[in-house]
């Protein structure tokens, strides 16, 4: 299965990227200092996990309140804000249109 993650843009630790990550993640900050210097992902999930897509998504902005810069990759390829949005926006509509088929075939039913 797929999956996006963020890592910040550079491999220079600061005390800001920790406290935006605990935020989100229950780890220590020598983890996260680790994965900074690595240059690993920072938080990872699913591309079909949209409540994961908003928990990056609000990691991003985040960063960028606190001026850190970081990348947003989906299956380990650069991808875009603008991206995920779309993929949120469209899944939602999914969602709403299998509950009115679901719904309507109740009523068909009954």
């Amino acid at each position: 299965m797929g999956f996006v993650g963020i890592k910040a843009a550079s491999t220079d630790f600061n005390a800001a990227i920790a406290k935006t990550i605990r935020k989100y993640r229950n780890i220590p900050i020598a983890e996260v200092k680790d994965l900074v210097q690595d240059n690993d992902y920072l938080f990872t999930c699913s591309y079909v996990d949209p409540e994961g897509i908003n928990m990056l998504l609000q990691i991003y902005h985040d960063f960028c309140n606190v001026d850190i810069q970081s990348i947003i990759y989906e299956n380990d390829s650069v991808t875009s804000v603008q991206k995920l949005n779309n993929w949120l926006s469209s899944h939602e509509e999914t969602v709403k249109q299998v509950e009115e088929d679901l719904d309507n075939e109740s009523l068909a039913e009954g």
